[in-house]
């Protein structure tokens, strides 16, 4: 009866360890540092923002050898006020429903990290050399491939050069995978 009781025990311990559903893998946060650079780029589907001083912007870039990316492409398009500096989605695409800013990184696979709408300022640079920065909050929203289902957040740290029409690019944060 001894015996049996022990087994009894390490049954009744070991039946909720196996029988629970398996769930949805989480990584621990991974922290990351994507350095890249972006030149303007295409405008998908001819999108206008509405009047000036407010304006279309695409990005378009590249960064090499991440330990997450590998190398990557880099796609942003936002509206872009001119006059106060402020980026983002823009009341003209609200009345449509639809947003008007995105970004990903795309590896050379075709899997993407996509980041949430852009939103933020560009400011007059506090770096020589460059002429205008944005350091702003962002959160990564999904994506394809071994991206799917990840979230995570970061903050931008961009500057500017409009001699060149070259933005510099180290944006940190940490990353979640499923």
């Amino acid at each position: 009866m001894k015996t049996f009781s022990i087994y009894l025990i390490v049954v009744s311990f070991l039946i909720p360890l196996c029988s629970c559903e398996e769930d949805d893998k989480v990584t621990s946060p991974i922290p990351f540092r994507f350095e890249f650079f972006s030149f303007g780029g295409p405008i998908e589907d001819n999108t206008s923002c509405g009047e000036p001083p407010i304006f279309m912007i695409g990005q378009q870039g590249e960064g090499e050898d991440d330990p997450i990316l590998g190398n990557y492409i880099f796609m942003s398009q936002f509206c872009n006020n001119v006059a106060t500096g402020e980026y983002g989605d823009h009341d003209f695409f609200d009345e449509e429903g639809r947003a008007s800013s995105f970004g990903y990184f795309q590896t050379e696979n075709g899997d993407r990290l996509n980041i949430a709408p852009l939103v933020g300022q560009i400011t007059p640079s506090t770096k020589e050399g460059y002429d205008l920065m944005f350091q702003d909050p962002f959160e990564i929203e999904g994506g394809t491939g071994r991206f799917e289902g990840a979230t995570g957040s970061g903050m931008t740290d961009s500057f500017v050069s409009l001699q060149t029409g070259r933005t510099d690019h180290v944006w940190t944060g940490t990353l979640v995978l499923k």
